[in-house]
């Protein structure tokens, strides 16, 4: 008798049932997330015929269990929880447990059978996760600069007038050596302060400008402590900036080495090489995309509509799919409609016929979809013209 499976996933435990291609309850249990417990776990499944086993997509806690289940031989089926919880509803179920979960899962996959699923190649999941952090370290480097910029606004905040982005090498060595305006008025050789790999010094015009707007500064804050703050805070600025140029070195040399399009998606204007291994990381083989309404819908760019009778509602973009990969996408759509012929024409071309600015971009974002996946299939570089194979893809 075949038998499916359902895996409520959980941190420190999981949750299982084991119901008939009918939904009978077979068995079901809970054990806990190490290693000796998943052999007993493997020594249950061998009591059943088991035709497929299925668990929600529940943070990165699934993937030790989906890669154990793999290798010993039994077909896996990631989901996504929306999927489940549609799935509960229809079943009228109203109240909500891991036993109930579970239940729901395998009898979902008794119900639909889809097909099992195979996690991308290692070196795409590796690619995955430097992207994503190297996203989280480009959020910390923000928060840590705007942190930056409140502490100088309160000690110096004249220096924005000469050096404005505090973010720059000049800005983050003059602080880290001078970090108040006390500090840079004591300053002898201000002008021979060196900054940038190329060895720039601040200069002689520079450095006389800085010392006459820090003599009559209105920032108070001049004191031991504050110094101490603000040359932490660059400190930390500096580092971060260090990991995250680490990740990009990694994620470009990663991206060259499975030979995944890299080259071709950075003839795409608006695709920095950042956002292309990034882009390359979430979205793994482009050969499971067979059309780029698949991979827009994966991306949740696609517009959404609701309407019943004679109300008529406003579409507005899904937001359903991928949201790193969508966030990605977004940041590259703004550069793109500044630079990129075919993306800069159709927001033209939608702004024309009356969308809001911010709809005329959701509409862009598709378009650069669509040219993303044309590249990536064809393994062509772009054609600003459109090309006989991008032509296909065009509307």
């Amino acid at each position: 008798m075949e038998a499916f499976v359902g895996i409520d996933v959980g941190r420190n435990f999981h949750v299982y049932s084991v119901v008939s291609s009918a939904g009978q309850i077979l068995g079901s249990g809970r054990f806990l997330s190490d290693g000796d417990s998943a052999e007993i776990f493997l020594a249950t499944l061998r009591k059943f015929d088991i035709a497929l086993i299925g668990m929600e997509a529940t943070g990165h806690y699934w993937r030790n269990l989906f890669h154990l289940l793999r290798q010993h031989g039994y077909t896996c089926r990631v989901l996504n929880p929306v999927i489940t919880q549609y799935y509960r509803r229809m079943s009228l179920i109203r109240h909500k447990t891991d036993a109930v979960d579970a239940e729901c899962i395998a009898r979902y996959l008794a119900a639909t059978r889809p097909d099992g699923q195979e996690l991308d190649p290692q070196s795409h999941e590796q690619l995955r996760a430097l992207a994503r952090l190297q996203a989280t370290i480009a959020e910390q480097i923000t928060s840590t600069i705007n942190r930056l910029h409140q502490l100088v606004d309160q000690s110096f905040p004249e220096l924005t007038h000469h050096v404005p982005q505090l973010r720059s090498a000049k800005a983050l060595a003059l602080l880290k050596r001078h970090p108040t305006a006390t500090s840079i008025c004591r300053a002898r050789r201000l002008a021979n302060l060196s900054y940038g790999r190329r060895g720039h010094h601040l200069g002689q015009e520079q450095a006389t400008r800085l010392k006459k707007a820090a003599q009559s500064t209105a920032g108070h804050a001049q004191s031991p402590a504050d110094e101490l703050m603000i040359r932490q805070t660059v400190e930390q600025v500096l580092l971060l900036q260090k990991q995250e140029q680490e990740l990009l070195t990694a994620m470009e040399e990663l991206a060259q080495e499975i030979d995944s399009g890299l080259q071709y998606l950075l003839t795409i204007p608006g695709i920095s090489v950042k956002s292309a291994a990034a882009i390359i990381g979430e979205i793994g083989n482009i050969e499971q995309f067979p059309s780029a309404k698949q991979l827009i819908g994966y991306v949740g760019c696609h517009p959404r509509f609701h309407s019943s009778g004679t109300k008529e509602g406003h579409a507005f973009m899904c937001k359903a799919g991928n949201k790193r990969l969508r966030r990605i996408l977004w940041q590259c759509t703004i550069v793109a409609i500044k630079y990129n012929p075919l993306v800069k024409a159709h927001y033209e071309a939608k702004l024309a016929e009356g969308k809001r600015k911010m709809v005329a971009i959701g509409h862009c974002m598709a378009k650069l979809v669509r040219i993303v996946w044309a590249v990536q299939t064809y393994a062509e570089p772009f054609d600003p013209t459109g090309g006989s194979r991008l032509a296909a893809v065009r509307h």
